[in-house]
């Protein structure tokens, strides 16, 4: 007859090693969602899912199939949200809608560090928007625009405020919608006349009201682009806007 203890003790070491291969996977999978997020790759790969959930499946006696399905169904599950506590807060939107501050308020609702590509690009240039669009052209700023936002996409969990016309250029749409959760502030029109156009080196040298009439022809040109991307869309006016966005956030990387 078996030894009750012996049984037991044999059980705690098969135990301690499950665990131990549990954090593996787990860190692996935190590693493979930065993969996908620097790629553009969902989160959800419902193909992968289904070869990965029959091909365990061979592993095992017959007699415990059906307990080892239900095991790894939340192996998967579990990998899926270490992945999703991983996607970025992207706040895009025209330029002066107020995605900086907004960002400031989601920082601490949800504590969160906050990055502002334009800021970001800045400090690694060493120069002013202006300046970078005088020396090197609109071209040169959106590839360092997009590199930015390779790296912001690659570090994760991050209230991210996207420059206006981010998601315009390159690959930059994709990254963002599957590196994070979109929302965009859509502030009436109106609201946005009158702006500083300091490092808005497309509205220099213009009259107000040259300025006021590109920034309505602009907000027509985008919003359609905006919405799409977007899984969220607020009126940054609105007083609920930040704890909307908030909560919005928190339901989707559960």
């Amino acid at each position: 007859m078996d030894d009750l203890r012996e049984l037991r003790e044999k059980l705690d070491g098969v135990d301690r090693e499950m665990m131990r291969l549990f954090a593996e996977r787990m860190d692996t999978a935190e590693r493979i969602g930065r993969v996908k997020r620097a790629k553009g790759l969902s989160v959800t790969d419902p193909a992968r899912e289904a070869d990965v959930l029959s091909s365990r499946l061979e592993y095992v006696p017959d007699v415990y199939a059906d307990g080892a399905e239900r095991l790894m169904r939340l192996l998967i599950d579990e990998s899926k949200r270490i992945q999703k506590k991983g996607l970025n807060l992207y706040l895009t939107g025209m330029p002066d809608c107020g995605k900086t501050r907004m960002g400031k308020k989601l920082k601490e609702l949800l504590s969160l560090p906050l990055a502002d590509t334009d800021k970001i690009i800045m400090r690694s240039v060493g120069k002013t928007i202006d300046e970078i669009f005088d020396e090197y052209g609109e071209e040169r700023f959106r590839e360092i625009e997009s590199g930015v936002l390779l790296a912001v996409a690659l570090k994760g969990g991050t209230i991210v405020a996207l420059g206006g016309g981010t998601p315009f250029f390159f690959d930059n749409e994709s990254v963002i919608k599957h590196s994070g959760v979109t929302v965009f502030l859509d502030r009436k029109p109106e609201k946005l006349l009158g702006q500083n156009i300091v490092n808005r080196p497309l509205l220099r040298g213009k009259t107000q009201e040259e300025i006021d009439r590109r920034i309505l022809a602009q907000y027509g040109e985008r919003h359609e682009k905006y919405l799409t991307i977007a899984d969220l869309t607020v009126d940054p006016d609105d007083p609920s806007a930040a704890e909307t966005i908030a909560e919005f956030y928190n339901n989707t990387v559960k």
